[in-house]
């Protein structure tokens, strides 16, 4: 359960002062009696509320105010799956998440140009399915190819180059990683990556990535995440400050838009390539994908969660009507 307003139930504080003004009323309440002599004289002659009902209805107070204050935070709870069925192509995004993506030299940050670009290319194929995979070191598909864009949308926005262990950059891992989501039941010709990168490859083993797509017929377009003049690789200090990270030798790393890498990954795989400076550089990315041949498929997609407040305010106002019958006095009569 969730909730859409989780700032509210800071109110649930108004209970302290609340129970504490019970308490003391009962204090002065038991003082006021014990004017009028022992208890059990005068106990059977009234029809004020003994101890226990008097108990119970501050208890009914108390809940009815914190679940009109819950009611009120909005939880959330019940998402209803959906299967829809349209015609649609696969379009998995790889988006590198290696040290070096971290790097300012397009603002605010390489990662972040990378997934407005990923996010711009899917915004263009509402009806098309779309996946998410991640890679540095190794490559791990964080979403498999989905009709529900706001749960892509969500994987995009939550990547981190924290969820890679191995903060290098490794095409062959990727190229295999892709292979193996892409070449399944002959969705070649339905079916395209996009890799949004730095370009630069740490393993040194391209050759071997490019053969791997080519085997398995994945159509990869590439889209070029940063600048030739490149920037500073930055690491975090113990403190969480900004630091520059140092190669073997001691010295600054700064890293480079390695656009050739990048090119000869889609040129052979059949797919184009574009340096990213805007909306407008990935049209001609977008203008290809559109050809690509679509089928009839099917999906799962989860809505938001819906609001639930009726039934803590349900259960609220049971309890202020069950407040004056328990906080009514009854008559004792001796025997």
């Amino acid at each position: 359960m969730t909730f859409a307003t989780p700032a509210v139930l800071l109110g649930l504080v108004v209970l302290i002062p609340l129970a504490l003004v019970f308490l003391r009323a009962d204090r002065a309440r038991r003082r006021s009696l014990q004017l009028f002599g022992l208890a059990s004289l005068h106990a059977p002659a009234t029809v004020l509320p003994r101890d226990r009902r008097r108990r119970v209805a501050h208890g009914l107070a108390l809940g009815g105010v914190g679940l009109c204050v819950v009611a009120l935070a909005r939880p959330q709870f019940g998402a209803n799956a959906h299967l829809l069925h349209r015609t649609s192509g696969d379009i998995v995004f790889a988006l590198d998440l290696s040290r070096s993506m971290g790097a300012t030299d397009v603002l605010p940050s390489r990662l972040d140009a990378a997934k407005h670009a990923a996010a711009t290319i899917a915004r263009a194929f509402p009806d098309d399915r779309v996946g998410l995979l991640v890679f540095g070191g190794a490559g791990f598909l964080q979403l498999p190819s989905t009709l529900d864009h706001s749960t892509f949308r969500s994987f995009l926005d939550a990547a981190a180059t924290a969820d890679i262990p191995d903060p290098s950059t490794n095409f062959e891992s990727l190229a295999g990683m892709l292979a193996a989501v892409l070449s399944k039941d002959d969705a070649g010709p339905y079916s395209a990556a996009v890799v949004l990168s730095d370009g630069e490859d740490v393993e040194g083993k391209l050759e071997q990535a490019i053969d791997v797509l080519i085997a398995a017929h994945v159509r990869t377009f590439a889209v070029g995440i940063g600048t030739p003049g490149g920037a500073l690789v930055m690491d975090r200090d113990a403190r969480g400050a900004p630091t520059p990270h140092l190669d073997w030798t001691g010295h600054d790393v700064t890293s480079r838009l390695d656009e050739q890498n990048l090119r000869d990954i889609a040129r052979r795989t059949g797919g184009s390539y574009a340096r990213w400076g805007g909306d407008a550089t990935v049209e001609p990315i977008i203008a290809q994908l559109a050809q690509m041949q679509r089928r009839a498929v099917s999906s799962e997609t989860h809505g938001p969660p819906a609001d639930q407040y009726q039934w803590p305010l349900a259960l609220a106002c049971a309890l202020v009507l069950a407040y004056p019958i328990a906080a009514r006095g009854q008559r004792v009569v001796p025997t």
